[in-house]
């Protein structure tokens, strides 16, 4: 079963977001190293989340110390694994409880979709420190609001 639209959209946009943040920083000389950390981070952490749900230990740690290209890399290949993940999901799927153990060693239990909201709003949240860090750098951030994705057709809209 596919992922309902919403949940689609959301980490199609994370993705479309996240490359649209490497296409800004490739060009840079030397991008801060703050910016590459919380791109770094949001990939990581996604990937986290997507080893939780499959319920296999993550690949990587939360706050990778990619390059560029190692982050380019993952970037690349996360929204693929996102599908591989959601494309045998079966109906009430996003329902369902999952156990995890955070990184403090606390055990919780969320619910699937709740999970996939984090994981949009977790990355939206940090590349918007992403994009103070480009500003203070003197480097003029991409435009990466969720609206203009959509009206630009870079995003498909939700039906």
């Amino acid at each position: 079963m596919p992922l309902p639209p919403t949940q689609e959209q959301q980490l199609d946009y994370d993705g479309w977001a996240n490359r649209e943040i490497l296409a800004s920083l490739r060009p840079l000389p030397a991008p801060p190293a703050r910016a590459l950390a919380l791109l770094n981070h949001v990939v990581g952490a996604s990937r986290l989340w997507l080893a939780r749900l499959q319920g296999t230990p993550s690949p990587c740690a939360v706050w990778p110390q990619w390059t560029l290209a190692q982050c380019s890399a993952e970037v690349g290949a996360l929204r693929e694994r996102w599908r591989r993940w959601s494309a045998p999901l079966v109906p009430d799927a996003l329902e369902a409880m999952i156990t995890y153990t955070n990184s403090k060693g606390e055990r919780y239990t969320s619910r699937v979709a709740d999970v996939l909201t984090h994981v949009a709003l977790h990355g939206a949240h940090h590349r918007g420190q992403l994009l103070a860090e480009l500003r203070a750098a003197g480097h003029l951030p991409p435009y990466v609001d969720f609206i203009h994705a959509t009206r630009t057709g870079a995003l498909r809209s939700s039906s």
